[in-house]
């Protein structure tokens, strides 16, 4: 086969180079999806220190629960990584997820940490609606009011792949 020697990208190369593009563009337009909807959910702009901790984030999901725990709302990668439509899971508390390998101290962890209204990071094996279990690492957020009261908790999910 005949070298190329005139210095042209081959057409692997040139691909290579527009997924890491399309990869980029695709995470920015879901964040732009998903912050338009949290606007709409809060009916309130998100703070600039949320929208960074998204743009930082590589979540898969997004769930909104109120201060009672109940979701009021999930983005579309939610059922995308958990099997649930989103009007499944609306009005009902992210608990739904757990089962019986989920470890009891780490849901004692979770609720205690949520009481504090502070940011915190857990693991934790959830079930798929076919019942398959997974391990999912969340990040949570207090979302706070103009008057820095809590009003809403923000849950950054990710499957956590086997090792």
């Amino acid at each position: 086969m005949k070298e190329n020697k005139k210095g042209y990208l081959s057409p692997i190369q040139s691909l290579d180079f527009y997924l890491q593009n399309y990869r980029t563009l695709c995470k920015k337009l879901r964040l732009d999806r998903d912050l338009v909807e949290l606007r709409d959910v809060l009916k309130r702009d998100v703070d600039t220190s949320i929208v960074k901790v998204l743009q930082d984030s590589s979540y898969e999901a997004l769930v909104v629960t109120d201060v009672e725990k109940k979701i009021i709302w999930t983005n579309k990668g939610f059922p995308e990584m958990t099997g649930y439509p989103k009007s499944f899971a609306i009005g009902k508390s992210p608990t739904f997820l757990q089962g019986r390998n989920t470890s009891l101290e780490t849901k004692k962890e979770i609720r205690k940490l949520l009481k504090q209204q502070k940011r915190f990071s857990r693991t934790l094996i959830n079930y798929r609606k076919n019942g398959e279990a997974y391990l999912c690492c969340i990040d949570v957020l207090p979302l706070f009011n103009s008057r820095r009261e809590v009003t809403h908790f923000l849950a950054m999910e990710k499957e956590q792949m086997a090792a």
